[in-house]
């Protein structure tokens, strides 16, 4: 993995491929949790969201991208979104999420008793960040637009 600033691919199917290829044995790693009794592959984001690109709007999905320590891809950048940002706003906002990333640890002794964290969800007004975490120092990104999202959509009307 590079430190590649500009989205690699144009198409959610393309990162779909991508991310398949790059986490190929988390379908192994599910399979052997299930096995285990630990979880299923219905219950793994990270899994569900590389799967659910197919079907994924592109109008909705803003961007993708995965990171690996402090390195990261930008893999999909939806063109209105890129054109929001120069390239200097664009990295600062991509470095400012792998940080966000890498600092929610996958497992937390607090928390023990509730498992593996699978994701972390952030809502702003405009916008939600899902963050996949693969292991501690690697994972997924993706933000999506807020006024189109089933899951923020279901939890206010429910908070309401």
């Amino acid at each position: 993995m590079g430190d590649s600033h500009d989205a690699e691919h144009e198409t959610l199917r393309e990162v779909e491929a991508d991310l398949t290829e790059d986490f190929e044995n988390l379908d192994n790693e599910v399979d052997d949790e299930a096995a285990d009794g630990a979880t299923d592959k219905s219950t793994c984001p990270l899994q569900q969201f590389i799967h659910g690109l197919r079907e994924a709007d592109d109008t909705d999905v803003r961007a993708v991208g995965q990171y690996d320590g402090e390195d990261y891809e930008l893999l999909y950048l939806r063109p209105d979104v890129d054109a929001q940002l120069d390239d200097e706003a664009r990295v600062a906002r991509v470095k400012s999420l792998v940080m966000k990333a890498l600092g929610e640890p996958i497992s937390d002794p607090v928390f023990e008793d509730y498992g593996k964290l699978n994701a972390a969800i952030r809502w702003y007004d405009e916008a939600v960040v899902a963050i996949y975490p693969y292991d501690e120092w690697s994972g997924v990104i993706a933000t999506f637009d807020r006024a189109n999202s089933p899951l923020v959509n279901l939890a206010l009307e429910h908070l309401e």
